[in-house]
């Protein structure tokens, strides 16, 4: 019986959230940010009320200390319930500093998972939980930093805002809320830091150095509906271009070709040059002529050969997400669709994309329904005083790194900011592996949970030096 007890008890401490007591000594932490992690915040359904309620246990200081701001009077119908905003008072308010995450994180399926997604369940030196990287790691240092800030009896120069929605995974209105709350007290943010780029472990191969992608800008984002209608019928005889062969031909067609021509932008070279400094010699000699060659390794790394990944850098991309049509095996439909996710690159408006499609859509005769749409953000400044302040930061606690400014692919609550804002970054500068982060959204999502200090290190960093 011993030893069955003892197999048992053992099984708990792999696969559950006990077992980060064998390690949680590694990092002084662990263990907050575990519980953290164990609150099922999944945008619709998630348990915020204990998830606020284990804030408050965590971080007595934020709650005791700061002003949690009312938004009831600029949320109009818009459900502000679980929209956390804190006001830390400064010495000076002209330069507020906004420090933004998440709460919420996307579903999970637990069967793919090698542990329970929130159990937080530490291995060796990774904590594997939903929402690890995207973005409860974001949340904890920000809030830590100031946590400790306050503990040690800290002023900061300027106001400090702390803004975490409950809904950016599904594109929800927490933000906006936020935004609105600024706007009608007259509040301009000097500096906007949210989630986005991260500092990416080197790779000995194709990454020297340690690289911190400090996200400058973000893509614009459509979801656009195809259709093709016709006449039904028996399946045993069959016209030609029913409608599911004109969309598979339309599909067809888009995978093949060039719908929209690759670019290399000016953030593009931006990042690229910068990148240079951590790559081995044969890519550090491309980034670094990228200025005169950056059209040929447009059109290079958009295409099949590189298998298309460069073309979230280059192009407005296009994938094609969902379809639907027939309802039995043996009957014709009389209509089929499919629809696309688009990601609009900076100078490529939605007007200009939207009618493109058009005219290729009609050659199939197709109509085309646009669901949802929002244009691509502007770019930050690389050389304005709110990136530099940024940068200099992150060269004080990462000193071994190359810093560069990034072009992000997917969508963040930082665009709802920006145009307020004097200044916008997209960063979360926490040491990751490329694995890591190819966990985002998928399964196993897992942290190198000692990297929070040297983040938690930045943010505190941050705060004093905005001055």
């Amino acid at each position: 019986m011993e030893e069955l007890a003892r197999s048992i008890y053992e099984g708990l401490l792999r696969h559950t959230s006990l077992h980060y007591l064998k390690t949680m000594t590694n990092s002084k932490y662990i263990q907050d940010f575990c519980k953290l992690l164990q609150c099922n915040t999944i945008s619709n359904g998630g348990d915020f009320a204990t998830f606020h309620k284990v804030l408050r246990e965590v971080f007595p200081l934020v709650h005791a200390r700061l002003q949690k701001v009312d938004l009831s009077l600029v949320a109009g119908e818009r459900d502000y319930t679980n929209v956390l905003l804190f006001k830390w008072e400064g010495a000076n308010h002209d330069k507020p500093l906004v420090l933004m995450a998440h709460q919420d994180v996307v579903p999970v399926d637990e069967a793919h998972w090698d542990y329970p997604p929130f159990d937080a369940t530490v291995v060796d030196d990774k904590v594997y939980a939903r929402g690890a990287i995207d973005c409860k790691n974001t949340l904890f240092c920000t809030m830590m930093a100031v946590e400790e800030l306050l503990a040690n009896g800290e002023l900061p120069p300027q106001d400090v805002y702390l803004s975490y929605s409950p809904n950016e995974e599904i594109s929800g209105t927490g933000t906006q809320i936020v935004r609105d709350y600024f706007v009608s007290s007259g509040i301009t943010p000097f500096l906007v830091v949210d989630e986005g780029g991260a500092l990416m472990k080197a790779d000995g191969e194709f990454i020297k150095k340690d690289l911190l992608m400090v996200g400058a800008t973000e893509k614009g984002y459509a979801d656009v509906k195809f259709i093709a209608k016709g006449d039904g019928g028996h399946a045993s005889k069959p016209p030609y271009n029913t409608p599911i062969a004109r969309i598979a031909k339309f599909v067809n067609y888009c995978e093949n070709h060039h719908v929209f021509k690759p670019r290399c932008t000016k953030i593009a070279r931006q990042m690229l040059y910068k990148m240079g400094d951590a790559f081995p010699f044969g890519l550090k000699l491309v980034s670094k002529t990228i200025g005169l060659t950056g059209g040929l390794v447009a059109s290079i790394a958009s295409g099949k050969l590189a298998g298309r990944k460069g073309a979230m850098i280059f192009k407005t991309t296009m994938a094609f997400t969902t379809t639907g049509g027939g309802k039995v095996s043996n009957a014709i439909p009389d209509e089929a669709y499919v629809t696309a996710n688009i990601r609009f690159l900076q100078g490529d408006t939605s007007e200009k994309c939207f009618a493109k499609l058009t005219k290729l859509a009609s050659k199939f005769d197709l109509e085309m329904q646009v669901i949802k749409f929002r244009e691509a953000s502007p770019v930050v400044d690389v050389n304005g005083e709110g990136y530099k302040l940024f940068e200099s930061v992150a060269k004080q606690v990462y000193p071994q790194a190359v810093i560069a400014p990034f072009l992000m692919f997917a969508g963040t609550d930082c665009r709802h900011l920006q145009p307020i804002a004097k200044h916008a970054i997209r960063c979360t500068p926490i040491l990751m592996t490329f694995s890591q982060l190819d966990a985002m959204h998928g399964n196993n999502e897992n942290l190198t949970y000692t990297a929070l200090d040297k983040c938690i290190e930045f943010f505190k960093n941050l705060i004093q030096a905005n001055k």
